[in-house]
């Protein structure tokens, strides 16, 4: 469809672009294939700094721009990415694309390499680069929801929004010298209540698709009760932990929450899901969410260092699910069927050996160096398999004809 031709809004193009860049055709390609190769980055330039082969963001503090770095910029990209797949789908109108597509992830970019460079610019300025993505996007998404009507759907906004106002806050800490310790707990909680709350719905669906096609039965029905307890508990656990990260109530909480989440997680398990190695991944991630909290149970009673349990939450649940996430997307938004060729099945497996290689570095201190130089270069694998797979489908393929998708799953975390 020619520009001209496409629907717009209040002078924004929408729709699904047939002409210019296939990158710029759909939200979720830029963020989708800008996350994963600033993950590689990311973690790349860490690896770097902690062996003393480079100095980054010295005026920030390099322990602060790495946490800040993977909680506000690598992770926020994946989420816009799904929601830019997502919100359309609530409200029935047209994704964004083209110039002002463009313009969102060019302001992420640019926050990515402002970060870089704070030492060299205006802190103001810079930190006001990196802030105002959230912001910006989640106006969109208020807009959408406002001008359809879909109120019911704001909950993301509400998420999107707490982000913005933790990494706000990360900056004054960081630019102050103080501990980012409270915020990046924060921050990493908006996440974990994200899954919490789309997985009681996103997983039964995959994993009964599945089922469905392998001729199998379809899970049992899961209590709607247990998704209230496991959401509430849930909640506590992490508004606790990130203000009071040690002491017996912290881990009471988080035993709490983290048993919950097991009989869920038992509910939707299956051995024969094992086959699929999308449906695998997403639950074993899944599971990492009870091991992480698990872990916060055990640094409270002072078992574990302060760092393990978020490495655990961050790379093996968090950072675990948006990969099956964005696999199975892209495929799904492609014409693709879903299933993963051998480097997809390589990517998720590598990350959960990268966190068991973090948290085996707190335990064996006189190898801490090359084990956490280890565990980062499996995290950089995890997303060269992906990146060998899907960057070709982000950059050159458009949905292809007569291919159709199945049924998008409707999340509105009601």
């Amino acid at each position: 469809m020619k520009d001209k031709e496409r629907p717009t809004s209040g002078g924004i193009p929408r729709g699904l672009r047939r002409d210019g860049l296939v990158l710029l055709s759909y939200g979720f390609r830029p963020f989708y294939l800008g996350a994963p190769l600033w993950a590689i980055a990311t973690i790349t330039i860490w690896i770097c700094a902690m062996n003393g082969w480079l100095e980054v963001a010295q005026v920030y503090g390099q322990s602060a721009w790495h946490a800040h770095e993977l909680l506000f910029g690598f992770m926020p990209a994946v989420l816009v990415g799904y929601l830019m797949t997502t919100v359309p789908n609530w409200t029935g109108r047209f994704p964004l694309s083209g110039s002002p597509l463009a313009g969102l992830a060019f302001i992420w970019i640019a926050g990515r390499i402002s970060m870089l460079l704070i030492a060299d610019t205006s802190a103001l300025i810079t930190l006001l680069i990196d802030w105002i993505f959230l912001p910006l996007f989640a106006y969109f998404c208020v807009r959408e929801v406002w001008v359809a009507r879909r109120i019911a759907d704001a909950k993301p906004i509400l998420c999107l929004t707490c982000l913005a106002l933790i990494n706000g806050r990360f900056h004054i800490v960081a630019m102050d010298g103080g501990d980012v310790g409270v915020c990046a707990r924060a921050g990493l909680s908006v996440y974990i209540l994200l899954i919490t709350a789309t997985a009681s719905k996103l997983i039964p669906s995959f994993t009964n698709n599945w089922l469905a096609q392998a001729g199998r039965s379809r899970l049992a029905p899961t209590s709607r009760m247990i998704d209230r307890f496991v959401l509430i508990a849930t909640i506590l656990a992490a508004m606790i932990w990130t203000f009071e990260p040690f002491g017996p109530l912290t881990a009471i909480m988080a035993l709490v929450a983290a048993s919950l989440h097991l009989v869920r997680a038992a509910q939707w398990f299956r051995p024969i899901i094992l086959r699929s190695s999308m449906i695998a991944a997403m639950q074993v991630s899944y599971g990492f969410l009870a091991i992480g909290l698990l872990g916060i149970a055990a640094t409270a009673l002072g078992m574990l260092g302060p760092l393990a349990a978020m490495h655990l939450l961050a790379i093996g649940a968090v950072t675990g699910m948006m990969l099956s996430i964005m696999m199975r997307s892209i495929r799904l938004h492609t014409g693709r069927n879903e299933k993963f060729s051998w480097c997809q099945r390589l990517s998720v497996p590598c990350l959960l050996i990268a966190a068991s290689l973090r948290i085996t570095a707190d335990f064996i201190p006189g190898y801490y160096a090359p084990l956490m130089s280890a565990s980062g270069l499996f995290w950089i694998a995890a997303f060269v398999f992906f990146l060998a797979d899907n960057a070709g489908l982000l950059c050159q393929v458009q949905r292809q004809p007569g291919r159709q998708p199945s049924p998008p799953t409707r999340i509105n975390m009601r």
